[in-house]
């Protein structure tokens, strides 16, 4: 955890194989047991109910668009800025205001969910109104992650990526339970669903936020004055056009390819979806975010950063790319052969991995410069691409059209934010051959970064392999 520059102690090689590593210890329990999870949830329901399962969950997520989630990555930043400037009473004040706002608006959305599920189920059919008042519990749920999330993404703490785990973990054993005991179907998802992240948040919140947010903001006052309004008045409309949208962007997807296609495509979209999100997460980025933030308000040491994380993320991509287009299809084709016509849209949409990294790269650079406006218009674009892509390619193409959108998208955002970055901070402009070219630099980093995997894997190795006398 990192509250000021006398906690650096070590170089950022060691804080950023420290996110890679725990990011792959958390990231391959959470994904091997969600695996699990998702086999006995495709086995258990028809391709048309588990369609249905992603819609109920898109529906959640549009909801949570208009909620105060849009301001987490402000937040964030801010925070850091406060924490490198030595104001810990104003970091904590801001997060206080934010916790509250967070908390209050999402119990009053959920209860407004809870109680017009009846009116909405009038338009889908009666069934869907438990599904709904359940999954409602979710914008509460969603709102404390998040509200962990800042915290820990502010405080360069990895605590956070454990959640994943603990969900998947306990959703396993609830999932178990209703196939052992009665039965698994769209109901009983949901509420494993739904339960799993109350168990997780509860358990985080007591036993790793509670003890986290002490030692950062142990004897600190929080600053008297109101924070929150200022930051939301200053940046808040482009921040709302940023991540408001952007979370529409995510959840109403599924929405159009029911509108276009079918509640059976909405299934295959949906797990094309999941396995590309599958692959991106074994991508070694992690350390990209968490780094960006800590630099927040000095440029010239976020353009170095800037320029080398291209270059990696770049090379990264494309390798996993060329693994995952030959090694993932078979893999789906034989555990779940009924979802053969997902293949076509997830080989489209891993064609992006290249630039995946860099677009999380640039786009995060982007909002540590808090340059909002850039990131709004971004998402303006997207919304445009989306609709007009959307009524092109899927009437014409059908399934295949999907994953021709995903590319569309990413494309036009590579090529706009890297634009508008290097118009207004020419520094970050990266040349090509810079891009190809292997030097001292990189091979010192190497080394250092080698070093010090070995240095977390070895407590590891000596605990599995003791050394015997």
């Amino acid at each position: 955890m990192i509250i000021d520059q006398k906690d650096l102690k070590k170089p950022l090689s060691h804080y950023v194989v420290k996110a890679e590593v725990l990011k792959r210890i958390f990231d391959v329990s959470s994904q091997a047991i969600s695996l699990l999870n998702s086999y006995f949830i495709i086995s258990s329901l028809s391709v048309y109910a588990f369609g249905f399962y992603q819609l109920v969950l898109a529906f959640i997520g549009l909801l949570r668009s208009g909620s105060m989630q849009l301001f987490d990555g402000l937040v964030t930043v801010e925070m850091r800025r406060y924490f490198n400037a030595q104001k810990l009473a104003f970091a904590k004040r801001i997060f206080l205001e934010n916790v509250v706002a967070r908390l209050v608006l999402a119990v009053i959305m959920a209860a407004a969910v809870f109680f017009g599920a009846d009116i909405i189920a009038g338009f889908y059919g009666k069934d869907i109104a438990i599904f709904i008042k359940i999954a409602s519990a979710l914008l509460i749920l969603r709102a404390a992650q998040s509200i962990f999330s800042i915290f820990s993404q502010s405080v360069i703490s990895f605590a956070d990526q454990s959640l994943g785990a603990i969900r998947e973990f306990i959703k396993l054993l609830l999932i178990i339970g209703f196939i052992l005991f009665s039965q698994l179907g769209i109901l009983e998802v949901i509420i494993a669903h739904v339960t799993a992240e109350g168990i997780t948040m509860i358990f985080f919140a007591i036993f790793i936020f509670a003890k986290k947010y002490r030692q950062a903001f142990r004897n600190i006052k929080a600053h008297p004055g109101n924070l929150m309004w200022g930051i939301v008045k200053t940046h808040g409309s482009r921040v709302f056009l940023i991540y408001g949208l952007k979370s529409v962007l995510r959840n109403i997807m599924p929405w159009i390819v029911n509108f276009y296609l079918s509640v059976e495509a909405v299934a295959f979209y949906s797990v094309a979806l999941n396995l590309a999100a599958f692959v991106q997460d074994f991508l070694p980025f992690a350390g990209i975010k968490p780094i960006l933030i800590l630099k927040a308000g000095k440029v010239e040491e976020l353009c170095v950063i800037f320029g080398r994380g291209l270059k990696y993320t770049l090379w990264i991509g494309t390798i996993y790319f060329a693994v995952a287009f030959f090694a993932v299809p078979p893999v789906l084709a034989f555990i779940f052969p009924k979802y053969v016509p997902a293949i076509p849209v997830f080989l489209l949409m891993i064609s992006v991995l290249p630039i995946y990294g860099a677009l999380k790269l640039i786009n995060t650079t982007i909002g540590v410069l808090r340059e909002y406006g850039i990131l709004a218009q971004r998402v303006m674009n997207e919304i445009l691409v989306m609709v007009i892509g959307s009524a092109i390619f899927l009437p014409v193409f059908g399934l295949t059209g999907i994953g021709l959108v995903y590319i569309a998208m990413r494309l036009e955002r590579m090529w706009f934010l890297y634009g508008q970055l290097i118009k207004r901070y020419p520094i970050f402009k990266v040349k090509i051959k810079n891009l190809i070219q292997f030097d001292s630099i990189d091979k010192e980093f190497a080394v250092k970064s080698f070093r010090q995997l070995l240095d977390f894997i070895r407590p590891v190795t000596r605990f599995i392999f003791p050394i015997r006398k």
